[in-house]
């Protein structure tokens, strides 16, 4: 995927992202809002039984409307349609092109037929499977066109809608905001049409819980990335100058850029930051997504830069007893002179309920999403999803600069 194509891609999400808070946030609290649901991206259900279907599309580079640029969301909806015509479903696609007026429009017959006799084999196979007995006019009455604003002037209005929650003491900016978008994300990518619920009252409990900014790499396209990676550092900062806190980190490997060559000189720095005093109390764990094989390269690189490690094995098996005990020390004059080993580091794809056995203070997850086999209960954890080492680092004040 080129870097254009990714970052049309990244637009597209978040224009759905934002188009699903503004519909619940502007819902009534008894209202239910199944995000990426059975019907279309956003289904809406009211409180009178009726259904709001909503397919987004953001074409940023089109220069105006034309049909063929809905004829795959209207097959879509036709055959939905076909299948269902007596269920009470308002079809709605909302759509961006810069040079067209936001504002709703009919959908034209000719478009529909257009649609439905395309030579693109791609959409053959849906106009395939409308039932013969498809009222066209019948359907043309429950859809429309909404042309909606674009990227950044949507997330405006999302901004404003947070902001009547009036919940005291948080930011917008910094803190609703992004904490809304990851939370859309997250529901958009579960599995059970269940858990993908959500209503505005739901939405606005759950916002007023949040204190620190889950970093995603949602909330990292957003536009004031560095403003979202100053307030996390600062929410943080707290923690990390507490010497006593027994800290796990969590890595999913394929999440980070460049990880196998770094981790090693990240793990180092941390080392030299936060456990190399005798204040510095508690042995760090960081586990990660590899198995033991893999894990031994790392511990044979730390070994070379003068790093213990405590992987748990002996002779080649896993004792969780040997892997959370705790290290001898050889302190001279209030000084750490000698550790018998400076971290403890998990494979979690070959032991992965090991990291619940003991519930330390923090969980940082450096991660897109939280592995099923990770309990967060009990356990103050942060979501730390950024792409690469330096902005790990700069968030909790190992550097100065995220660049």
């Amino acid at each position: 995927m080129t870097g254009r194509t990714a970052d049309s891609t990244i637009k597209g999400f978040l224009y759905q992202f934002n188009k699903t808070l503004l519909e619940i946030t502007q819902a009534e609290d008894d209202e239910t809002i199944t995000v990426e649901g059975l019907v279309e991206d956003i289904d809406i259900y009211h409180t009178d039984g009726t259904l709001k279907a909503i397919q987004c599309k953001y074409h940023e580079s089109k220069d105006k409307y034309t049909g063929s640029l809905i004829y795959k969301p209207l097959l879509q909806m036709a055959e939905a349609f076909s299948k269902n015509p007596t269920k009470d479903i308002k079809y709605i696609i909302f759509l961006h092109i810069p040079n067209e007026e936001p504002g709703d429009r009919e959908v034209a017959m000719a478009t529909l037929e257009a649609a439905r006799n395309t030579s693109d084999k791609s959409l053959i196979k849906i106009a395939a499977r409308i039932e013969s007995a498809f009222d066209a006019d019948n359907f043309l009455d429950n859809v429309k066109l909404e042309f909606g604003l674009s990227i950044d002037d949507l997330e405006v209005e999302v901004k404003k809608a947070l902001e009547e929650y009036k919940l005291t003491g948080s930011d917008v900016e910094t803190l609703l905001y992004p904490n809304a978008i990851t939370k859309v994300s997250k529901l958009s990518s579960l599995k059970s049409e269940d858990e993908r619920k959500i209503s505005n009252k739901h939405l606005r409990k759950y916002l007023s819980s949040v204190t620190t900014t889950a970093i995603s790499k949602w909330t990292l396209a957003l536009k004031n990335r560095s403003e979202i990676l100053n307030q996390t550092k600062k929410q943080l900062a707290n923690s990390f100058s507490q010497n006593s806190r027994e800290r796990c980190f969590y890595f999913d490997s394929n999440d980070i850029e460049d990880f196998n060559d770094k981790i090693v000189v990240f793990i180092g720095n941390y080392l030299d930051k936060y456990h190399s005093k005798p204040s510095h109390l508690k042995t760090p764990i960081f586990a990660i997504n590899i198995d033991f094989n893999s894990i031994k390269d790392i511990e044979h690189r730390l070994f070379k830069k003068g790093i213990k490690v405590n992987t748990g094995l002996v002779g080649g098996v896993f004792e969780i007893e040997q892997f959370y005990r705790d290290p001898i020390q050889k302190i001279i004059k209030s000084k750490v002179e000698e550790r018998e080993f400076d971290l403890r580091l998990l494979a979690l794809d070959s032991e992965e309920y090991a990291i619940n056995h003991r519930k330390g203070d923090d969980l940082y997850l450096i991660s897109s999403s939280v592995p099923e086999c990770i309990e967060t209960t009990d356990i103050n954890h942060y979501q730390i999803g950024t792409n690469n080492f330096n902005e790990l680092e700069y968030v909790i004040s190992i550097r100065n600069s995220h660049e």
